[in-house]
């Protein structure tokens, strides 16, 4: 749509102040006192001809603000020029008029229009609220409304609103107060910027931020782990050594590729859980039950090698060395904190002395580092009982 210039009706001056002055009374309505973008206080276009605006009277007189910057000498086209600016002005601009009931706009120029997808008809004698929507925040509309109340020149402020086909865009507003010589309100004039693309990219740049920050944390986390099953793995010759860092990597990367499936968010306990037994060849005599829980991220990849490590120990050391032994493992939640419980029974452990060997010293430093958690071994009726708990309530959510 091509920008409509303010120009004149007729050169009957007192033919327009009448229908000025009728609109205001509310004898004629904003559509017959203007055609066109201006609005109520510009000229009808029924004719070619342009009256000076140094010629209008106004009800109530004041005298505009000086040039920042302008020649020396009086601008004889001031006024004429400051018009031209608005309509022509890429920015979208209203001016609406307090002492008419409801503030509605008397004036908006054709980036206003462009802007919103209204016609002039639909924007003039309209309050500005009329592009707020579903999604505009009750805070920024009261915001608003009191800095209005209160009198307060300078109002700006970004806030939610809507195009005439529902689109939704992010409006930097910005609202200027104008007063009379003697200080009565007499206008205000809004400036709106559509600043939805650049808001979107700030998002983008900083979400962009968070997630390489994310990675670095969550790298860190895997090559300390990486470090601890390097630096506390023990064998007795080369080969040995070799296995024993590959089985804890490949459980490493198991409960990477889980992380990766749930996008990051959370994982099952009880997933966690069942993907290290199926790493066993005695998955089957190992029982587990608790409350239905999302572990966070952070805590995922030490926990399920802790986990692993407990079952490899339990293989090789423990309960799961005989056809009778079995294992036992629950966990709840109280007060934020998670307690798991880990349970060895066999026969031939009943005399056995309790032993704290390598593979429960791995998992003591891994509780103790990477989750801040204590690990406490005991015994009881001759099986080997293993409470870790992880007091820190953010590792964790309820599903």
């Amino acid at each position: 749509m091509d920008a409509e210039p303010a120009v004149g009706a007729s050169n009957d001056i007192s033919q327009h102040l009448n229908k000025l002055e009728l609109t205001r009374r509310g004898e004629l309505s904003c559509s017959d006192a203007a055609h066109g973008t201006i609005g109520q206080h510009c000229l009808l276009k029924e004719s070619p001809t342009e009256i000076p605006m140094s010629n209008l009277q106004y009800r109530t007189a004041f005298c505009g603000d000086q040039p920042a910057a302008a020649e020396d000498y009086d601008l004889p086209d001031r006024r004429e020029l400051a018009l031209v600016a608005v309509e022509r002005s890429r920015t979208a601009m209203v001016v609406t008029d307090p002492r008419q009931p409801h503030n509605p706009i008397i004036l908006a120029n054709q980036a206003f229009i462009d802007l919103t997808g209204y016609h002039s008809s639909e924007i003039i004698g309209q309050n500005c609220r009329f592009l707020q929507g579903q999604g505009t925040r009750q805070s920024d509309v009261e915001q608003i409304s009191t800095a209005l109340v209160l009198g307060t020149d300078h109002i700006e402020l970004e806030l939610l609103n809507y195009r005439k086909d529902g689109t939704a865009f992010i409006n930097a507003l910005m609202i200027s107060a104008v007063r009379s010589n003697k200080g009565e309100l007499l206008y205000y004039i809004a400036s709106q910027r559509n600043v939805t693309a650049e808001r979107k990219a700030e998002e983008l740049e900083a979400s962009e931020r968070r997630l390489l920050m994310e990675i670095d944390h969550r790298t860190m986390n895997a090559l300390a782990l990486v470090q601890s099953i390097v630096c506390l793995s023990r064998a007795e010759n080369v080969q040995g050594l070799s296995n024993s860092i590959n089985r804890r990597v490949r459980s490493l990367g198991l409960t990477h590729q889980i992380l990766a499936k749930r996008k990051w968010q959370s994982v099952g306990l009880e997933l966690l859980v069942e993907t290290q037994c199926g790493l066993m060849t005695d998955a089957n005599r190992i029982t587990f039950e608790g409350a239905d829980l999302e572990l966070l991220p952070r805590i995922v990849q030490p926990l399920g090698l802790v986990i692993h490590e407990l079952l490899s120990n339990a293989q090789v050391h423990g309960a799961l060395m005989r056809d009778d032994g079995i294992v036992r493992l629950s966990w709840s939640i109280e007060n934020g904190v998670l307690a798991l419980s880990w349970n060895e029974i066999s026969s031939w452990m009943v005399k056995r002395p309790l032993n704290e060997g390598f593979g429960l010293q791995m998992v003591r430093t891994v509780v103790a580092q990477q989750l801040g958690g204590q690990l406490n071994v005991g015994q009881h009726d001759g099986a080997l009982v293993i409470t870790i708990t992880i007091p820190d309530s953010t590792t964790l959510s309820p599903r």
